[in-house]
């Protein structure tokens, strides 16, 4: 298929690239290409922009788009290339990614690759990191439409979301399906840090408790989380706002405890073990460097038996990288007897 080109002098071809990117005019499922001293940038559509260049036509290949190679759309050294993201969260229509600062100047370019790549996608956010005590993410639109509120589907519940206002992590699907598959019927759950839901909804709907006591900070979560129990049509959660170091003590004794808080979890180790029945499992969380975790749940076993109780770590499991050195690791804590 014939493609009209644009025929840029090589010094100039890095901005009118950027430019032809900004308007959407830059067909990015072909690769520029070089004409001796001229870069000939392929363009969307029949017409040329007026911008004082000579257009040509030519024979392009298309470009294979495969959904794991967004980066073969992006020109430049290989290099370059190679420093791209190669992972990214989804969360439902919504796509965030992290991108190096010396990057940052092409975000708007691989964002677009990202939504060619992947059909489904509506948006492209750029994650700048997390911000206030709520630890909500920064994001950036970088594009697609303006906006990041979305509904997310894992293993059979629908939740709406958005990450701009509260924290969600996709990656946990499997963890919280896990955890709903070990609760028996008639349990009373406590969901110390439930978000918009997900932990407490996918107990609720694969399991039978009694009830699942879901509490929050953020205003936000709760009121998608309170969506959310709506729209899954589940009767047994009870979306609680507030500290959950005090509402614990609110709530009866439980069952089971999920204290999905890496960052900062410990914190609230010891009241939530003072509301844990005996013979009942704390869901723990944390972020530690890979060769420390055993000594950071010892650390616990040390500090429960200080407070006269016997705990044993029945299982521990290392969820996804944090950074190269560093995991989010999880560990089911029994409350085996009091001393």
């Amino acid at each position: 298929m014939r493609t009209i080109c644009l025929k840029v002098p090589r010094g100039e071809a890095e901005s009118v690239r950027k430019k032809l990117l900004s308007l959407g005019l830059l067909d990015i499922s072909h690769r520029i290409s070089r004409d001796g001293e001229y870069i000939l940038l392929p363009l969307r559509g029949a017409q040329s922009p007026d911008m004082g260049y000579k257009a040509v036509e030519l024979d392009l290949e298309d470009r294979a788009l495969r959904e794991t190679d967004y980066r073969s759309l992006i020109d430049g050294p290989p290099e370059m290339r190679d420093r791209l993201p190669v992972s990214f969260d989804v969360i439902g229509d919504v796509a965030i990614v992290r991108i190096d600062d010396d990057l940052l100047p092409m975000a708007s370019e691989i964002g677009t690759a990202l939504m060619r790549t992947h059909p489904r996608l509506r948006t492209v956010a750029l994650d700048r990191g997390v911000k206030g005590d709520l630890r909500v993410r920064d994001l950036e639109i970088i594009a697609g439409e303006p906006r990041t509120e979305t509904v997310h589907t894992e293993y059979g519940i629908r939740l709406k979301i958005d990450p701009a206002k509260v924290y969600f992590n996709p990656r946990l699907s499997n963890e919280r399906r896990r955890i709903a598959s070990l609760v028996r019927e008639g349990e009373k759950v406590i969901d110390m840090f439930a978000g918009v839901g997900p932990f407490s909804i996918m107990i609720a709907k694969h399991a039978r408790p009694e009830m699942v006591y879901a509490m929050d900070l953020n205003h936000d979560a709760v009121e998608y989380m309170k969506e959310n129990i709506r729209m899954n049509k589940v009767s047994t959660v009870i979306p609680i706002e507030g500290d959950s170091r005090q509402l614990v003590f609110e709530v009866p004794c439980a069952d089971r405890i999920i204290m999905n808080l890496p960052h900062s979890g410990r914190e609230f180790f010891h009241d939530a073990l003072t509301r844990l029945k005996l013979g009942g499992i704390i869901h723990f969380y944390t972020i530690c460097e890979r060769e420390d975790i055993d000594a950071v749940l010892q650390r616990l076993v040390v500090e429960a038996a200080g407070m006269g109780v016997l705990i044993a770590v029945l299982h521990q499991e290392e969820l996804k990288t944090y950074s190269p050195s560093m995991s989010v690791f999880a560990a089911d804590i029994g409350l085996v007897d009091w001393c």
